[in-house]
This record gives structure tokens, C-alpha cells and sequence, in this order.
């Protein structure tokens, strides 16, 4: 598991440009203790602004080929790993089609490695290439080439000092020399994701030091550009979808969690709970928000409904996890804000759910990585479900099942679940209201 350091580092030593490192959450038991989910803000409060663009036509059936236009592509901005998918940030491989991946495998002087390079890559593939595969209804095939045996780094894991929150130095240091000792035996070019996994039993490997390391100026290396590579110190056997949620990163995806200040107990599974990996690979539910599949390309525009003038909606939902049919619901909110709905089944990556029903999130695209840039809606806030097993039971109940509304606190939208008939979709009737005039401050919550 690695640390959750999303500000802007120190240009690392002896390696070209700055480094911006994502990672997954501290490993932690899923089923330790919890505090109280914090109140969540009004989740759709919209600026008077957009009150004539905040809109919807009165229908009825699925959407058929439902045009998004620009009322719904919330812009890219400055945030690290924007929510914005007004345009595609050129600095990251797309996932779509063939992506080549290397894994490179680490071992330090005054330690043999117990496991075979291809025991480690068990540990993580097929899984991670799987888990995408469906995610992606088959858009994004992420192959993996792993070295057939351990190269040797010059120094013990010990000098690198690796950590949670690992020095630029040291990070350099161990970056430099990885390179050094994979350069002569492997090409680089070609593959659009490098792993660098060390020898998990190794004296000075830390399991929370997974993350991906993003240089503000690449590595040149046998005639290519390396921006990013993800650095893997994860224990045998590792942590569910730790690498899957990783690998999100390396394609402009944010970590969805809340890492709470040194020495604090708080939860870090308040702003989304068990929905996304993004969040928590722990989690029960971890498909990707239909929003992230938006972003990465692997929804058409007439699988998403937008906003556009006020009136009475009536959509049938596909769940997230099924090909083909309308996924994604979206009312505009704010410059950098939307209210998103989809449904959510219990199959594909998702066969571990707690609950079915349709989920409603707010997006923000003006927020870093880490500082909440969605939080899911509680659709049942005074109930919890599945305390056994979900990483924020407040949460693992958040869907609308039949006959439940939600409606946002400023009275401008109100969604309201119809019904559920046999073929899983989910039909939701959406009202759009002129909403009650809200300042910038009611929307960033």
C-alpha cells in the first residue's frame, strides 16, 4: 500500500524534474473501528449562473443517443489529477486498445530473494489486467511483460530508506539505480507502464511505500520518455487490487480517499467508502465510477445524459458493470462541480457489493487528488450495512433502491427511482428545477 502524497515534491537527486507521488491508503483492517461520517455538504447546490443551463427535456425510455455537448465536460484545471475531462492531459498513456506494460524485478545485496519473479507476478497478473478488462467492457487489454529473473540493485533496501513518506533523495537514489541495472538488459521503448517491484521479503522493504512516481521531467532511455513508473513493495501475498488501483494512477486517476493528519484515528473511507478502487482497494464495490469511465474513454457519448433546461426526465440506467445502455446521468452544478448518477449491480468487479440501486456522487474538478474531488451521497443516511465486511458501512448502503428520492438541498434537483425490472436496468425519473440562487462557498462544500 503506498502513501497518499499528492503535493508537488522536491526535484529528486540525481534524477531530471520533480516528483508527484500517488498512492493507495495505509494498509488497514477494513473492519476496524470507525468515526462518525462527516456531513456531507449540499450535494448539488448550483450557481445562479447556470440556472438556465441546468436543464433536462421531458422523455421517456432509455436515452437515445443523448448529446452531452459541452454543458456537462467539466474543464480540466491546475488540481493534480483533475477531474475534468474537458480535454486529455498529453503526459498520460491513453487506456484504450493494447497497453504494454514492463515489470522489472528488484533484489538487494544480503538478501535471496524466497519467491520466483513469477510467483511476484501472480501475486498481481492476470488479476490487474482482468479487473480493467472488465471495467472497461473489453476497451482496455493491459498486457504484462515481466522480467524472467531478479536484477540486483547496488545497495541494500536499507540505504534507500524506503518508506511511507519517502524522502526525494532516497526516491531518487533508488530510481537511479533501478534504471541503471534494468537498462542493459531490457528496451524501454514500447511499453507505456513500467512496474518496478522489489523482493517483498527483503530487510528495509516497506509495504506502505507502493505508489507511482510522476517526474516533472522525464527519464530518457533508449530513445523514450519515461514520465511515471510505479514503484512496488507490497508484501506476499499483497492487498486486494492494490496494483489495479496504482495503475489507475498512471492513467490520470485520483486517489478518492481522505488521508487524515499524523497521528489522528479518523477514517479514510469518508468521501466514498467501498465505491471505486480509487478509494479503497478494499472496497466491496471497486468499479470505477461511471464518471472515471467517462474520463478514460470507455463510455460513448450517447451512454451519458446531460442537463440542459429545466422539465421532468425519465432515463433507464444500465448498471456500471454491464455492456452497453445509458451509464451516466449528469446535472451540472457549478463552474467546476456536477451531481452524477448511475447504477450500481452485484456482478464483474463488483460481485462483493453490499447493495444495488442507483448511486449519486458529486464530482469536482477543481480539487487535488486526495482532497475529496467526489463524495458520495448517503441514500440511507441513518442507516450503516455490511459491518463485517465493508471498509465504511455508513456508505455501503448509499444507493436509491425502488420507490426512494433524493433531493438536493437547494430544491433544484430530485431523482427518484421508478423501478427495476428484469433486465437490471434501473429506470429513474429526474426533475430539474430554476434552483435557489447559492454562492461559490455552498459548492465547495
Amino acid at each position: 500500500m503506498g502513501p497518499d502524497n499528492t503535493s508537488d515534491g522536491e526535484p529528486p537527486a540525481g534524477v531530471p524534474g520533480g516528483g508527484v507521488s500517488d498512492g493507495a491508503p495505509a494498509a488497514r483492517d477494513p473492519r476496524g473501528p470507525r468515526t462518525p461520517r462527516r456531513v456531507l455538504r449540499a450535494a448539488a447546490a448550483a450557481l445562479a449562473g447556470f440556472a438556465a443551463l441546468v436543464a433536462w427535456t421531458l422523455m421517456t425510455g432509455p436515452a437515445a443517443g443523448a448529446a452531452v455537448g459541452d454543458a456537462c465536460l467539466l474543464p480540466r484545471t491546475e488540481a493534480h489529477h483533475s477531474e475534468g475531462l474537458d480535454s486529455w492531459e498529453s503526459g498520460y498513456a491513453r487506456p484504450e486498445g493494447d497497453v504494454q506494460a514492463l515489470m522489472v524485478f528488484l533484489s538487494f545485496p544480503g538478501s535471496a530473494p524466497d519467491l520466483s519473479t513469477s510467483e511476484v507476478a501472480a501475486d498481481h497478473f492476470p488479476a490487474t489486467s482482468r479487473f480493467y478488462q472488465r471495467a472497461s467492457y473489453g476497451k482496455f487489454r493491459l498486457h504484462v511483460h515481466p522480467l524472467s529473473h531478479w536484477l540486483r540493485m547496488p545497495h541494500p533496501a536499507t540505504d534507500y530508506a524506503i518508506s511511507r513518506d519517502w524522502g526525494a533523495a532516497h526516491r531518487a537514489a533508488y530510481l537511479r539505480d533501478a534504471i541503471r541495472v534494468t537498462d542493459p538488459v531490457v528496451d524501454f521503448r514500447g511499453y507505456d507502464v513500467v512496474y518496478l517491484v522489489a523482493d517483498p521479503d527483503a530487510p528495509g522493504v516497506d509495504s506502505d511505500a507502493t505508489k507511482v512516481v510522476n517526474l516533472a521531467t522525464p527519464l530518457h532511455v533508449d530513445g523514450t520518455s519515461l514520465s511515471r513508473m510505479v514503484t512496488v513493495f507490497e508484501h506476499h501475498p499483497p492487498d486486494r487490487n492494490v496494483l489495479a488501483h496504482e495503475t489507475g494512477h498512471i492513467f490520470d486517476l485520483p486517489d478518492l480517499y481522505f488521508r487524515p493528519p499524523p497521528g489522528s484515528d479518523a477514517d479514510w473511507d469518508t468521501h466514498v467508502g467501498d465505491w471505486d478502487l480509487m478509494g479503497s482497494q478494499f472496497g466491496l464495490a471497486p468499479d470505477p465510477f461511471a464518471w472515471h469511465k467517462w474520463k478514460l474513454g470507455w463510455l460513448d457519448q450517447d451512454q451519458v445524459g446531460c442537463v440542459t433546461r429545466t422539465g421532468t426526465t425519465y432515463y433507464d440506467l444500465s448498471p456500471d458493470e454491464t455492456r452497453g445502455g445509458t451509464k451516466l446521468l449528469v446535472v451540472r452544478t457549478g463552474v467546476d462541480s456536477v451531481l452524477a448518477v448511475e447504477a450500481r449491480g452485484e456482478t464483474g468487479n463488483d460481485r462483493t457489493a453490499c447493495r444495488q440501486g442507483v448511486l449519486l456522487y458529486t464530482v469536482r474538478s477543481d480539487r487535488d487528488s486526495g482532497d475529496g474531488p467526489v463524495d458520495v451521497i448517503d441514500g440511507h443516511p441513518r442507516h450503516s450495512a455490511c459491518p463485517a465486511t465493508s471498509v465504511y458501512p455508513p456508505l455501503a448502503d448509499a444507493p436509491l433502491g425502488v420507490g426512494e428520492s433524493y433531493a438536493v438541498p437547494d430544491g433544484s434537483t430530485e431523482v427518484t427511482v421508478l423501478r427495476h425490472p428484469s433486465d437490471g436496468t434501473w429506470t429513474v425519473r429526474v426533475t430539474e428545477r430554476v434552483p435557489h440562487s447559492a454562492d461559490d462557498s455552498d459548492l465547495r462544500g
